[in-house]
């Protein structure tokens, strides 16, 4: 029998004093049972079928029998188990859990539990008791960039750090006041009691989401009034030249720090146009690869079609030739079973000896004079058994008629009935009459009959003697002997016929199969035919959407082209040029529109006053305890597109992956995910128009939920190890997932197919991410590595500066800004284009 729990003891000889107080499970019982027991009979190893975790599932049992028996500890499977009475003894010698056996103390207090009706034990509301986290932590788990790229988010251990990546400076530390009225911090800059696990921006950069243990808070950002700008800059000038751009120099040296010629409005036009261009260039080249794969399907489909038209001219010839050789057969078996059955004639006759030809003549004339006389016997017998079936019919009518006449009669109501009665009786009279005369004709007949009878009998017995004695001559004949030649000639007749009827029954298997085969060919060309028309259609139609997302990327292009032009021209003549108090915005003033602003360390166009924002906690998701609908970490979050929905993915860890839908604006649940996934979720991304939610988990599976329905319709396997990071390309037709396995799988939505599998790093791929709308992947790991890379998996290039593990990464809408955060707590900015590290900030 197979085990069902894994727990041990010595012997069950100790014997429980009674208790004061009923024995609590909590306490008492299940410590011992989670260190040798529980560790390999839980939800994640159900060995021998049996879970082990609650009394009620050890009620339930597994494989073999129910587990316990409430009441009665010495019957119960699970105790003899591990009193070593039962036939397999938990837990086995040299299992790898460390499970050793139960004490004799614990094996006691497990039977008497059971004893007691193994109850469990009341429910309580357990009180965390938070302790501030250590100051050392600042490995950045999480980190965050807005979608234009002007604020980042960094989390290190519980704190929450935003910069203004334009002005690469600290805006502010997150500072959830509750926690300082709990007295857990006295120094604000705490936003969670635990460590922030993940982090992301809406797409509209106004909302930070931020998730810890079992709840998630949402922070808005709030523009304070604009302080009164200053004219003069201790370090920096300002002026504006005859073409109205505008360069800041040092005051003390003159030396240029950046030269102005574009403003905020301009560069997020040609960003913007940028973008559509780079969308349309993805979908011509995806158009054109779905031309390639529309003529390589329709070349497929015309070769099968020419293929199957020469296999329905060779099944066409091969049938005929069948034919053929069917009617050779057929002659050959004809023949070679006439000559068997001739030589089998023969050598009968011989075995049997062969009488005289008169002798026959007399026994073929004595049969027939048989035949004849048992004819003409059987004849006269059915005439007379038909004669006196018609005499005995008529004699028993005649006796039921005269017994009719003796009955009594009633005196007659009147002179008609009187009449009718008198002509009955009359009327039976003369039948009675007329069938006495016939029994009278009839009897002489009869008895003709019966001396017919004889004649034929005796003539019969004397054909039968005569044909006896003829048989008996026959028999006499001396039999022969049967030479061997003729014995020969006998068995290769036979073996000719055998094998001309095995060749006839090939030949006709071999015809039905031949028609089957034009079948087939028939109803392949009919297929195959409607296949190649249906793939040149693919053609056509593809190379005319081709046609159409060429004139779509040549006005993408042209748009892009015009706002880039158009940039020196948008600069306007200043009223005047002022910085901001903080010195880290260079502000313009008009004479009519809004002011613009310009970072005066990277001379980049920024929003005025968005050095100086506040971030304000607007609402939490979760309630952060054992109530919370978030289970565990929340380990990913993820905006819709939209911006009204986040998703949040979490689960207790070897157990479940739950993934949970939030409504933004009034902070309640939509939607609950379950056990999505079998362990932890690690990785959210929802595709471009919002339908599709990517989710990739500890069960080494990423799964694809389409958010109309809430059914998993695709999960894609293949890792090896956790999958720590899923995107969507901006077409939403590939996916990219990375893992704790060093590799990264490339998978085509529109087939449902891995397209490829990429390696070449050394440690865990910790983040991945699709930048804008190209077909470039940004990839960070343990290795230091931050690789970008294709679908196709060429590498494009590398980024260098990184020094340690790199364990977050975070890019903008654009793609052309990549972040990644380290395990010493340094966040790095790279310039895709030029793949230059362009801002450091440190803990």
């Amino acid at each position: 029998m197979k085990a069902i729990i894994p727990s041990v003891i010595l012997h069950s000889a100790f014997v429980i004093t009674a208790n004061a107080a009923p024995i609590d499970y909590d306490t008492q019982v299940r410590p011992f049972l989670k260190d040798n027991c529980i560790a390999c009979h839980n939800k994640t190893t159900t060995k021998g079928g049996l879970n082990m975790e609650t009394p009620e599932l050890m009620t339930k049992g597994g494989e073999t029998d129910v587990g316990i028996i409430p009441g009665k500890g010495a019957e119960s499977i699970m105790y003899q188990a591990a009193a070593h009475t039962w036939d397999s003894e938990m837990p086995p010698k040299g299992n790898k859990v460390g499970a050793v056996n139960l004490t004799t103390e614990q094996l006691a207090l497990f039977k008497a539990w059971i004893d007691e009706g193994a109850k469990a034990s009341p429910k309580r509301e357990v009180i965390f008791s938070w302790e501030p986290l250590p100051a050392g932590l600042q490995t950045i788990f999480a980190i965050a960039v807005t979608s234009h790229g002007d604020f980042a988010a960094a989390a290190r251990a519980n704190q929450i750090s935003i910069y203004h990546l334009p002005t690469q400076s600290l805006v502010t530390k997150l500072t959830d006041e509750a926690l300082l009225k709990s007295g857990l911090y006295k120094q604000p800059g705490v936003a969670h009691r635990d460590v922030v696990q993940s982090l992301a921006f809406s797409p509209d950069g106004t909302r930070l989401a931020t998730g810890s243990f079992r709840e998630v808070k949402l922070w808005k950002r709030e523009s304070k009034p604009a302080a009164a700008p200053v004219l003069t800059h201790p370090k920096f000038t300002a002026t504006q030249e005859a073409d109205n751009s505008i360069k800041i120099t040092e005051t003390a040296g003159g030396k240029l720090i950046s030269h102005i010629k574009t403003d905020l409005v301009g560069e997020q036009a040609v960003a913007q146009r940028t973008l559509a261009a780079s969308r349309a260039v993805l979908e011509v080249a995806y158009q054109n690869e779905a031309i390639k794969k529309a003529e390589t399907d329709a070349t497929e489909q015309t070769n099968r079609l020419k293929k199957a038209n020469e296999l329905a001219e060779l099944a066409k010839k091969s049938l005929e030739d069948k034919k053929k050789d069917l009617k050779t057969k057929q002659d050959a078996h004809a023949i070679a079973d006439k000559a068997a059955k001739e030589i089998e004639e023969q050598v009968a006759q011989a075995s049997a000896g062969k009488p005289d030809e008169d002798l026959a003549k007399k026994q073929a004339e004595a049969q027939a004079s048989s035949a004849k006389a048992a004819l003409d016997l059987k004849l006269a017998q059915t005439a007379l058994t038909r004669a006196e079936s018609v005499i005995a019919a008529a004699t028993n009518e005649i006796k039921l008629l005269a017994e009719s006449q003796k009955q009594p009669q009633s005196a007659p109501a009147d002179l008609a009935e009187q009449n009718n009665r008198l002509k009955e009786v009359n009327d039976r009279l003369r039948k009675a009459s007329d069938l006495g005369e016939l029994v009278l004709l009839a009897k002489p007949s009869l008895e003709e009959r019966r001396k017919a009878i004889k004649p034929k009998e005796d003539a019969k017995a004397a054909a039968d003697k005569a044909l006896k004695a003829i048989a008996d001559q026959i028999a006499a004949v001396p039999k022969m002997k049967v030479d061997d030649a003729m014995l020969k000639k006998q068995t290769e007749a036979k073996e000719k016929a055998d094998k001309a009827a095995t060749d006839l029954k090939l030949a006709q298997e071999a015809l039905t199969r031949g028609e089957a085969a034009i079948t087939d060919t028939a109803n392949e060309i009919k297929l195959v035919t409607e296949n190649e028309q249906k793939a040149k259609q693919s053609v056509l139609d593809a190379k005319a959407r081709l046609e159409v997302v060429k004139k779509e990327s040549e006005k993408a292009n042209a748009e892009r082209d015009l706002a880039t032009n158009a940039l020196a021209a948008s600069m306007k003549k200043a009223k005047a040029l002022q910085f901001s108090p903080n010195g880290l915005e260079l502000i313009a003033i008009f004479d009519a529109g809004p002011q613009l602003a310009w970072s005066t360390v990277t001379g980049k166009p920024i929003v005025p006053g968005n050095t100086s924002t506040t971030w304000v906690l607007e609402r939490a998701f979760g309630t952060g305890d054992g109530k919370s609908l978030i289970t565990d970490r929340a380990n990913s979050i993820a905006f819709s597109p939209d911006g009204k929905t986040l998703a949040i993915g979490s689960g207790e860890p070897s157990r479940s992956g739950d993934i949970t839908l939030w409504d933004i604006e009034t902070g309640k649940l939509t939607k609950d995910y379950a056990e999505r996934h079998l362990d932890s979720v690690f990785a959210l991304d929802f595709t471009p128009d919002g339908k599709l939610l990517a989710s990739g988990g500890a069960d080494k599976a990423v799964r694809i939920t389409d958010l109309s329905t809430g059914k998993v319709v695709k999960v894609f396997e293949g890792h090896t190890h956790h999958v720590l990071g899923v995107s969507w390309r901006a077409d939403g037709r590939m996916l990219a997932s990375s893992g704790a396995d060093n590799v990264v799988k490339i998978w085509d939505w529109t087939t449902g197919d891995r397209r490829k599998n990429v390696d070449g790093w050394d440690k865990e791929v910790t983040g991945i991410r699709y930048l804008g709308a190209a077909d470039q992947i940004a990839t960070s790991a343990g290795d230091t590595k931050l690789r970008l890379i294709t679908s196709d998996g060429g590498e494009v290039k590398k980024l260098p500066g990184s020094t340690s593990f790199l364990q977050s990464l975070a890019t903008n809408r654009a793609g052309d800004l990549i972040l990644g955060g380290d395990e010493d707590g340094i966040v790095r900015a790279w310039d895709v284009a030029s793949a230059k590290e362009i801002a450091v900030f440190k803990p």
